[in-house]
């Protein structure tokens, strides 16, 4: 029970720094949407508990990436299309930063690298938060990420850049999902998984920088 009371405050710690790392990341106002990231923060604590209590894999795959999604659509207000790219965005580094975490942790040991990434789920949850809260202080800092991404549903979305997402969404969340199942499906194959990833998010900073300096 305390180990569950645990893991729900360092929950709400993650989701609370993921929030707003993604506004910071797509250079929102973030007070405004304090009691949007209050409430989707909590929401997705649940998501979490459930995830790690009940359906481990069916929870990493599915029902956390959805009801990020779902989060972004009815409480940040974004478009469906627009909020899929902001999750995989998210996700993507979520997962990068976490590989490295367990890849230090265990010395680059594969097999305890794969004990860690099945296993452990506090440890992740704290470093992550830091390095979250860390992030968003820099690109607040800074100065620094995308506008291209409205938060306003009136906002004319580019057909041809419609297209183009679609086609990195499809291709992003089918390797976010390999990426995870390889933990458990695969496990000496789950570093092939990681890299695949790896390459899949640097193509995708790449493609939104280019396409953020053609919209200036």
């Amino acid at each position: 029970m305390e180990q569950l009371g645990l893991l729900a405050v360092l929950s709400v710690a993650f989701w609370l720094s993921l929030f707003t790392m993604t506004l910071a990341l797509f250079r929102q106002n973030i007070k405004p949407h304090l009691k949007s990231i209050i409430i989707s923060s909590l929401i997705m604590t649940q998501i979490s508990i459930i995830t790690q209590t009940k359906f481990l894999i069916l929870g990493l795959v599915v029902l956390q990436p959805v009801f990020t999604v779902l989060c972004f659509c009815l409480f940040f207000r974004l478009r469906l299309i627009h909020a899929f790219l902001v999750s995989l965005v998210v996700y993507l580094f979520v997962i990068i930063s976490e590989m490295l975490l367990h890849a230090v942790v265990s010395r680059f040991h594969i097999e305890t690298f794969i004990l860690l990434a099945q296993k452990s789920a506090l440890l992740p949850a704290g470093v992550l938060s830091i390095l979250n809260f860390v992030v968003t202080v820099i690109l607040l800092k800074l100065r620094v990420g995308f506008t291209f991404i409205s938060f306003n549903r009136k906002h004319k979305v580019n057909i041809r850049f419609a297209i183009s997402l679609f086609v990195i969404l499809a291709s992003g969340l089918i390797t976010m999902m390999l990426i995870i199942s390889s933990l458990y499906l695969w496990e000496t194959q789950t570093l092939l998984a990681y890299g695949m990833g790896t390459i899949l998010l640097i193509g995708l900073i790449h493609y939104l920088y280019v396409k953020e300096l053609s919209d200036i």
